[in-house]
Parts: C-alpha cells; structure tokens; sequence
C-alpha cells in the first residue's frame, strides 16, 4: 500500500465536507435541526476532523516560498478560520437541549486548516538547512502553489457548512443570541470566501508574482523580514539584518500599491518616511566617519565623500515627504500592518547601534558619541558588509518612494484618505468646527490634496537614486563592489517609469488590471442527496432517535 499524499488527504477532506455540506441542505431553513439530525451530520463531519488531525501529524506545517501570492490574503484567510473556529465553540457549548456535535467537531477540523498560516514562511533555515523532510517535494513551486489553491479552498467549503450550521442550530439559553451568532458565522464565511477567491486568482493569473512594476526587479523579494532587534546581536547580524529588513520593506511597499485597498494608514506611512530620513542621515555619518578606514587611495576616499553629501540631501527630502503627511490627511478605519513601521525603525535602531553602541535607541539621537572607527571597522570584510547595508538604505529608499504616491491615490479613489482642510471641504466649514489641534470635521480627500504628497516623494525618490549610485561606486572604489548595485543606476528607464506622475499612475493601473484580469471558475454548491438517499437518511435519523421530535 502506497503511503498517502498531499493530494489524497485534500482529496478526501474536500469530498467529506462536501457530503456534510450536502446533507445540511436536507433540512429546512425555516426549522431548527434537533439532536437527532445533528449525530446524523456530524459522522461525517467527524471524520473530516480524524483526517485533519492524521494529515497534520503526517504533513506537518508547510511552508513553501514565495509563489506569487499576496501575503495579506493567506493571513486574512489564517485569521478569519481563527475567528470562525471560536465562533463554533462558541455555538457548540451554548447549544440547547444538548451541546451541538456538528459545531464542536467543525470547530476542531478549522482549528487544523491553519496550515494557510504557515504557508507564505520559508521552509528552509537561515543557513538553507531544511526544517520539513518535505523540502524537496515543496521546493517544486508548482506542488507548492496545488497546496495553497486546495488548502484555501478546503477553507472557503468549511465556511460554506458552517452558515448552514448558523441557519439551522435550535435556540440556545440565551435566546436573543441565536439570530446573531447566525450572522457572525455568515460574515466570517463571507470573508474566508473572498480570501480564498483571491488566492485563487493568483495561483490562476498568467502574472502571478508581478501586480506592479518594481517587484520583480528586487535581487531577492523577501517574504518574511528577519527577526526583530535583540540583545547582544553582533554588527555582522545587525548589518546583515538591515539589508533583509529593507528588501522586505520595499516588497511590501510595491505589493501594497498593487491592491484596490491597501494595507497602510497615513500615520504609518508618515512614520515609515520619517525612518527612512533618520537611516539616510545615520549612513552617511557612517560613511564619513569610516572614510579614512574604508579605503587609503586619496581618489577614492573622494568617491566615497561624494556619498555622504548625497545621503544627507536624501534624508532632507524624506523629511519633507514626511512632513507632506502631516497638512490635515487622516485615514478611515480599515486593517493595517504594524510591520511596515516596525521593519523601518528596526533598520534606523541597527544603524544606530552600529555607529554609537550596542544599546542606542531613538530617544539617544543626539546624544552619545560615535564608536570609534576601528571599532566598527575591524576586519577587512567589515568594510563590504557596512557598504552593502549603506547601499541597501537608498535603494529601498527609491522603491519606497515610487509605489507610496500610488498607494496614496489608491486610499483616495477608494475614499480611505480623510482630510479636515477647511479650504478643500466641499460642504464648507463653521467656526464651531474647529479645535485647537484643529479643525473637527473630516470629508474623503480630492486627488487634488495629495498633489504636493507626490511631488514631494519624487524628491524623494531622485534624491535616494543619486544616493544609490554614490554608494554603488564608493563601493567599486574601495574594492568591495556590490552583487546588487547591479540593480541600477538607470532603474526607472529599465523599468519604464517617465517620471511624469500621471503617465506612471496610468502604467500601474494598467499592470493591475491585466493582473486582475483573469477570472476563476469556482465549483457550485454540490447537489442535493437523491430522494432515495434523502429518505433513507431520514429512516436512519428516526432509528437513532425514535423519541426525539423535530423542533
């Protein structure tokens, strides 16, 4: 007998829960199911939770590398599987005359699809050492993709039984709460479905990994950023950790501009261009204070003084990007992600270390000594890996600086950007609405508004260009070039950008749309039981429980 495979395990979970699912729909909507009818469904529903428990022991957490699939639908399809599993234990504990099996054994085979949560992480150690005896057979992205597309799809028929489970519980001891827990399943059903729709479209779309122009061209477009600041991590770490930590940045940034709704707020974006002006000043105090250790070549010292100037003109200019934020903007209540700010202080706090000591922190800007440059600069390899996290500073610097504009005008056609500009206010504003931190009254922005945000982040972006080239050929100088200064000098030209704001909005949008493009074709409800089937399941519910009435 041939050990069992990934496909079989989906293969047999998708058909027991379609059956559950089938045999659901036998009941009448209008009436509650009894006891009775809920052991008759959750045989079935049993065995779903005994294959996922023998699948989970036998395939363990999977977790391929990056596939093309945005990060943000697995881990809102991981959460809202979460919230739905409470939610039937919820039900199930509060289920009258009887605790209802059918929830409580749904509720513990969703607590094991968390597989999805898992499933964007590397499967492979820092120092590529596998950490699954399934490397070999995830590595092969097209496997590993078939895992995400059944996985999310054994999802969204989970949120499928649940509904019928919300519409047809009887009445618990706390009556008025029946009504809502029915809805509270929906909603979350809902979510999962849509979550599981967009998986589905991208593991479909002949452009999977590409929704906007910039992704691709990053050396290695990371999907986990590395573990936060700890103590005693070694310069080398910390280095190292500061050009990880950018990548991730600047992969995000591009993946969120890509999306109809981006995962951002005004004041994380506003704090991550803060960031980014204190990394950029923080580097070339680097620079310049290593200068005379980093090479002894008078011509190349030159070079490198020219990258020092650069990084401050750059760090100038993310400090009015950042103060672009600041005229009155607001964003309305929507998900955001924390790490997007924190992946940002995470690198100025390594810099920082770095340059003055092992417990630096922001609130000590201005205040400690740098280290003394044969401190930082010890050995001959120091030199490469402080260039190459110099590098890496500008060149996230310069992504970051293209997609945000573009995320700006996405929260405004999406009416997510708020603003309290009595000037701009198509309904006008009243003495009584202002505050003394302002003014009181929001209304969704105008394009219009954020016109000055996009000028400012071009700045930005040709400031932490020109930074880029500096730092690319100090580095040739010194005689420790760069593997990714081959990213460019000319990289808005190999990638078609115009500089013109409006012909590059009318681009992404463009790249968007043909990602979205391509459309799904999910499967239909399964079809209703044969009366003959029907029947003889009523007989067998009747058998089990003769005494029992229908509710």
């Amino acid at each position: 007998m041939t050990d069992v495979t990934w496909g079989d395990f989906v293969t047999l979970a998708f058909s027991r829960m379609e059956y559950a699912l089938a045999a659901l729909t036998l009941a009448d909507a209008d009436s509650p199911s009894t006891p009775g009818q809920h052991a008759a469904r959750s045989e079935a529903l049993a065995d779903v939770f005994q294959l996922l428990h023998r699948g989970t022991s036998r395939f363990g957490a999977l977790a391929p590398d990056p596939l093309g699939i945005a990060e943000g639908d697995v881990a809102r399809l991981h959460s809202n599987v979460e919230i739905l599993g409470r939610l039937l234990r919820d039900e199930a504990f509060y289920a009258w005359p009887e605790p209802d099996p059918a929830a409580s054994h749904l509720a513990e085979a969703v607590g094991f699809l968390r597989f999805a949560g898992d499933l964007l992480a590397s499967h492979h150690g820092p120092d590529g050492e596998p950490r699954s005896p399934y490397t070999a057979y995830l590595d092969s992205s097209g496997v590993a993709r078939h895992v995400v597309a059944q996985t999310a799809e054994l999802a969204s028929v989970a949120g499928r039984v649940a509904v019928r489970i919300g519409q047809l519980c009887p009445s618990d001891r706390r009556v008025i709460r029946s009504h809502d827990v029915a809805y509270r399943l929906r909603e979350r059903a809902v979510l999962i479905e849509r979550a599981a729709i967009g998986i589905q479209r991208q593991l479909h779309s002949p452009r999977p990994s590409v929704p906007a122009p910039g992704l691709t061209h990053l050396p290695q477009a990371a999907t986990a950023p590395p573990p936060p600041v700890r103590p005693g991590e070694s310069q080398y770490e910390a280095l190292r950790a500061v050009g990880g930590g950018l990548e991730w940045l600047a992969a995000h940034v591009a993946q969120q501009a890509s999306q109809r709704l981006p995962d951002a707020t005004v004041a994380e974006l506003s704090i991550a261009a803060d960031h980014s002006a204190v990394a950029h000043l923080l580097t070339a105090r680097l620079i310049e204070h290593t200068r005379d250790l980093l090479t002894s070549d008078p011509v190349a010292q030159g070079v490198v003084e020219v990258v020092g100037g650069a990084l401050r003109e750059a760090a100038q200019a993310w400090q009015q990007a950042a103060a672009s934020w600041k005229s009155g903007l607001g964003s309305a209540p929507a998900a955001s992600n924390p790490r997007l700010v924190r992946e940002a202080e995470f690198a100025v706090v390594r810099l920082g270390r770095t340059l003055f000591s092992p417990g630096w922190t922001r609130r000590d800007t201005g205040r400690r000594a740098p280290r003394a440059p044969h401190e930082i600069i010890t050995a001959p390899g120091d030199a490469t890996h402080l260039l190459a996290a110099a590098h890496a500073v500008p060149a996230a610097g310069q992504i970051l600086a293209e997609h945000v504009p573009r995320i700006g005008s996405a929260l405004v056609q999406r009416g997510a950007l708020l603003s309290s500009d009595p000037a701009h206010n198509p309904r006008g504003s009243a003495p009584s609405d202002q505050f003394r931190d302002g003014w009181t009254r929001w209304y969704p922005a105008s394009p219009e508004q954020i016109r000055h945000i996009t000028i400012a982040y071009d700045s930005a972006r040709q400031a932490s260009a020109a930074a880029q080239i500096a730092t690319a050929r100090a580095a040739e100088a010194v005689g420790s070039p760069l593997r990714r200064a081959v990213l460019e000098a000319d990289r808005r030209n190999t990638l078609g950008f115009t500089g013109d704001p409006s012909h590059d909005t009318r681009r992404v949008k463009a790249a968007a749309a043909r990602a979205r493009s391509t459309t799904v074709a999910r499967p239909s409800d399964p079809a209703r039981l044969p009366a003959h089937r029907a029947s003889e399941l009523s007989r067998e519910v009747g058998a089990l429980h003769p005494r029992r009435k229908t509710r």
